[in-house]
């Protein structure tokens, strides 16, 4: 973590500090600038508080100190307790698989490290995730299809959702799970037998803020399906999707 995200980060530390006071048990920072892929023009700072008995009467409050905070590229925060986090990994899990790998504790416990993820769950979650992304893809299209920038965007929503899948299917494996997104992509789609070049075309767009024409924006889509189709195939017929009992 540079020493400019560090001095941000601490910043906005000390500010929910004195808004929650001792109701505010930790703070971790998590998303690119924990994974050291941090860009000033494409990236906001994430920050998850644990907080317990927060006090919904304040809500409005906190929602100014989040506007404001916004204002210097911090992210909504994530306001959550530490009962929330351990009971909701079973529907969760790829979202806090990705926190647990890559975060950062500035305060208090760090209560990801340790946090029980089961594999089962980890393995629903990613098939589900798969899955619904294909019919959504098709059937946006069909929608949207001679909507060149409601494409990009389309295409651009989904590559969190590639991140977080491959790193599952890295993780399901018992394989390191690499810092950088691009290898993530590369490293799950070799795993998986799939052509790794429309995720990262789409992940590059995205970062860089691209434009796509409307012939470009048709050729990924087509890539894209037929890739998820092999993916699909893939988690039907690999034994690390198939659910031990």
């Amino acid at each position: 973590m540079s020493d400019t995200i560090e001095t941000r980060a601490q910043q906005a530390l000390d500010r929910w500090k004195e808004f929650w006071g001792d109701a505010l048990q930790a703070v971790y920072l998590y998303g690119s600038a924990a994974r050291g892929e941090y860009s000033s023009k494409t990236s906001d700072i994430n920050l998850l508080l644990l907080v317990e008995k927060a006090d919904y009467k304040r809500w409005p409050d906190a929602a100014t100190l989040a506007k404001r905070l916004g204002k210097k590229g911090f992210a909504l925060p994530l306001m959550l307790n530490r009962h929330y986090i351990e009971s909701s990994a079973d529907v969760f899990p790829m979202e806090f698989l990705d926190i647990q790998l890559f975060h950062k504790t500035l305060t208090g416990e760090d209560i990801f490290t340790d946090l029980q993820i089961d594999r089962n769950d980890l393995r629903l979650q990613a098939e589900r995730e798969i899955r619904g992304k294909w019919v959504q893809l098709r059937q946006s299209t069909l929608e949207r299809g001679n909507e060149t920038i409601e494409m990009r965007n389309l295409l651009g929503m989904t590559v969190p959702t590639w991140v977080a899948v491959f790193q599952a299917l890295l993780f399901l494996q018992e394989q390191e799970v690499p810092s950088s997104k691009s290898e993530v992509l590369k490293r799950g789609c070799a795993i998986a037998d799939v052509d790794p070049a429309p995720f990262l075309e789409i992940q590059a767009m995205r970062r860089e803020k691209k434009a796509l024409n409307r012939m470009r924006a048709w050729e990924l889509i087509r890539q894209l399906l037929n890739e998820l189709d092999k993916l699909i195939a893939y988690v039907d017929n690999d034994d690390s999707f198939r659910l031990s009992s």
